[in-house]
């Protein structure tokens, strides 16, 4: 889990802040592409939305070159989504 810049989302009628994202991988083909699935959390760290990513073609090939695989995931979901890591 990861903060992040903060955020807000309409959600069941109401505006809320998303402070934090979560990832876990829920599909990775060992070779080509891998699925995770995100949820951004609010400041009890209850899910607000949740949704999936891809990485797929040099993206995938790249990811974990740096040695942390699991900073550089967030760093991916990040730039996916268009949210500002803290």
């Amino acid at each position: 889990m990861r903060n992040i810049q903060p955020l807000d989302i309409w959600s069941g009628g109401d505006t809320k802040t998303a402070l934090k994202i979560s990832l876990y991988i829920s599909y990775d083909d060992l070779a080509t592409r891998a699925a995770l699935i995100y949820k951004l959390l609010d400041e009890f760290d209850s899910e607000i939305y949740e949704g999936q990513i891809f990485f797929t073609g040099q993206e995938y090939l790249d990811w974990g070159n740096s040695g942390d695989s699991n900073n550089e995931a967030y760093v991916l979901a990040a730039s996916h989504l268009n949210i500002v890591l803290i």
